[in-house]
């Protein structure tokens, strides 16, 4: 099982401002919990594997399509 990536307020705030948006003080910190809070462990994404390897969806799909 892989760890949840955690963010924090530093890392939202740095995300953002690359992309020209900046927020209001101490916005980030709670967006950053909120993400958190969404990190839950996900077995069947994990034992998929589909986020580690992006082909992998592609391929499947291409495997699927009617001959």
């Amino acid at each position: 099982m892989t760890a949840a990536k955690q963010w924090s307020s530093e890392a939202i705030e740095a995300a953002l401002a690359v992309q020209g948006i900046d927020l209001a003080a101490g916005r980030a910190a709670r967006l950053a919990q909120g993400l958190n809070a969404l990190n839950v462990a996900d077995p069947l994404r994990d034992a998929l594997e589909l986020e580690s390897d992006p082909t992998g969806y592609a391929l499947a799909l291409e495997r699927c399509k009617a001959k």
